[in-house]
């Protein structure tokens, strides 16, 4: 069970991140092992990672990659909650790992 106060405060810090900056999946998969700690199942660590994923949507971040343009260096996934999260667990599930930065997706709030 993950402690409610210790959640907001990294929730918090990844909201304000995600204003701040490209918020990668390794700052979010960090955040899940420190609320986790260790010996937790994989598919405990999916869920977590999708519930701050879902939180960071309804606190206005967004899924998207990150491109080579100047003009548009961020391109935000068209997609509503539930597509991201249900694309979000299929490439983890795919990977059998936390990802990392530049795997899958970056966040900001636009």
């Amino acid at each position: 069970m993950v402690n409610q106060d210790a959640y907001r405060r990294e929730l918090e810090y990844l909201i304000q991140y995600a204003h701040d900056d490209w918020l990668g999946l390794s700052v979010i998969s960090g955040s899940v092992g420190s609320l986790l700690g260790r010996g937790a199942s994989f598919q405990e660590q999916l869920t977590l990672l999708l519930g701050i994923v879902g939180d960071l949507y309804d606190a206005g971040a967004r899924a998207g990659d990150l491109t080579e343009s100047t003009r548009e260096p961020f391109l935000p996934w068209r997609m509503e909650k539930a597509d991201v999260l249900a694309r979000m667990a299929a490439e983890v599930q795919r990977h059998s790992r936390l990802p990392d930065s530049g795997d899958v997706c970056w966040f900001t709030v636009p």
